[in-house]
């Protein structure tokens, strides 16, 4: 059974459309998950028969319960929009023609709402209430559990803002946000009036620095309590980027000066300090994003992005121009030619404290130590290959995990020689002499009845640096490099 159908009037539509009626009387007092429950339901009346209109898929899209979908039609059921039809818990919704929502008052309600009526009328003193427009008020109160008089106090701050003629759906914007927030009694809805008072003089001194011409609103005292509360910027800093804004655009609008400022936060420039700093670096920062564009072998035609998602949080962690340079290079000889990637690398270097050239050098000089230390141990057992991350992997066990010494390590290659998998055959020896707990030669050669050894093979173990790498040695950096996890 299908779960959304047009009722009988709307089964010709052709089109998803929404009445205007439906967005004038519907949109602002309805909860969020309801409009969601609605206008996904609209989309799937045009395909009744389809596999997908049913309430799992509702559940499964919308990310909410069997119990909240039906709840959410039963609500528009109460406006008169759908009908639900339910038969042995199998349930069918209708949608209806949205008619204009203007309905009498319940006796019960005019009872109950008299005060409340006389109330809000006289707060909105420019224009004649209707009754459609109580109904939404007293609809709302209903809706979100509050007090016709608080409600009211809501309705009289958004009167003092917009002056006596504003519109219904303003105040009930404000009223549904503020309910969203908790604030729905009246000591909460004192002290938010309370806090937004108190920001006033200070919006108006950034309007000033931002020359602002137009008149303030709840809006502009949200966007400012944004900037200091959940930003953490001080009127002060606030002040100095709005003159700022309004000295390099023509555009002084509070829109403009929050871009701004989302974008600093972002990038954790707290200080304008900070954010001179910034601004007065930008040129050399556009000058590296370019250079390690070239070495990675891409092009940007701007690369405003780049610098803020990449390169500003490099450098935050202490990587300096010269060290990028070379990473962008060193992912560039191992085919690793995209910003993302070479971000991947260089997270890997932070994670293992390596943020300057000379200790990325060291670390890459350490890893093609042992890179050499193995491929002589396959030249022992006659293997004519490259080092791989299986070798590198038994190596580190051998050495880190094992803490078997040289010779030991020598002893075993010896009596794999000639062995089919040597290496692991090699490894299954090792393993077991660590199983059995032997520390030394003399303990293993004691172990290894029946087999013959001259003697251990002298490998050369000699320190390795080098600065300057070949693309194979680079390969043997980055095998290592992807065994790390971020």
């Amino acid at each position: 059974m299908a779960f959304c159908k047009y009722s009988s009037s709307l089964i010709n539509s052709e089109t998803i459309s929404l009445d205007a009626k439906f967005l004038n009387d519907y949109l602002a007092i309805a909860p969020d998950e309801c409009l969601k429950v609605y206008l996904f339901g609209l989309l799937k009346c045009q395909n009744s028969a389809g596999r997908d209109n049913s309430i799992d898929n509702f559940v499964n899209v919308l990310n909410l319960s069997k119990e909240d979908v039906i709840n959410c039609f039963l609500y528009w059921q109460d406006q008169n929009v759908v009908q639900v039809l339910e038969n042995n818990g199998e349930y069918e919704i209708r949608y209806l023609p949205v008619k204009d929502n203007i309905r009498s008052l319940k006796k019960v309600e005019s009872k109950k709402y008299a005060s409340f009526i006389q109330e809000i009328q006289d707060i909105i003193k420019g224009r004649q209430i209707n009754p459609n427009e109580f109904y939404k008020y007293i609809d709302f109160i209903e809706t979100n559990d509050i007090k016709p008089c608080d409600f009211n106090m809501i309705a009289k701050f958004c009167v003092e803002k917009k002056g006596d003629n504003i519109n219904a759906n303003y105040i009930l914007t404000v009223a549904k946000t503020w309910v969203e927030e908790g604030i729905r009694t009246a000591e909460k809805i004192e002290q938010k009036i309370e806090d937004l008072t108190l920001v006033t003089s200070d919006v108006n001194v950034v309007a000033k620095a931002l020359k602002f011409r137009g008149n303030l609103s709840i809006e502009h005292q949200q966007l400012y309590e944004k900037w200091t509360k959940s930003y953490g910027f001080n009127l002060n800093n606030i002040t100095l980027v709005a003159k700022k804004v309004s000295s390099k655009t023509k555009n002084y609008s509070f829109e403009t000066l929050d871009k701004y400022l989302t974008k600093y936060y972002e990038l954790k420039l707290f200080s304008f300090g900070e954010i001179e700093n910034y601004e007065a670096n930008k040129s050399s920062l556009i000058e590296l994003a370019k250079e390690i564009n070239k070495r990675l072998g891409i092009f940007y035609e701007s690369v405003d992005n780049e610098i803020d998602t990449y390169i500003l949080p490099w450098e935050s962690r202490g990587f300096d121009d010269k060290t990028l340079k070379s990473v962008a290079q060193y992912c560039f000889s191992c085919g690793i030619r995209s910003l993302n990637g070479m971000n991947e690398v260089v997270q890997k270097f932070y994670k293992l404290g390596l943020t300057s050239i000379n200790s990325i050098n060291e670390y890459v000089g350490e890893v093609l130590e042992v890179d050499n230390r193995i491929k002589e141990l396959l030249e022992l057992l006659q293997l004519d290959r490259k080092v791989n991350t299986y070798d590198r992997s038994f190596y580190r066990t051998w050495t880190y995990t094992y803490k078997f010494s040289d010779e030991i390590i020598n002893y075993a290659i010896e009596l794999s020689k000639n062995k089919v998998n040597s290496m692991q055959y090699a490894n299954a020896i090792l393993t077991n002499w660590h199983d059995k707990k032997l520390t030394t030669l003399e303990e293993v050669k004691k172990d290894s009845t029946g087999v013959v050894v001259n003697s251990s093979p002298q490998v050369n173990t000699k320190s390795f640096r080098q600065r300057e790498f070949t693309d194979e040695e680079l390969n043997a950096l980055f095998d290592n490099l992807d065994e790390i996890d971020l």
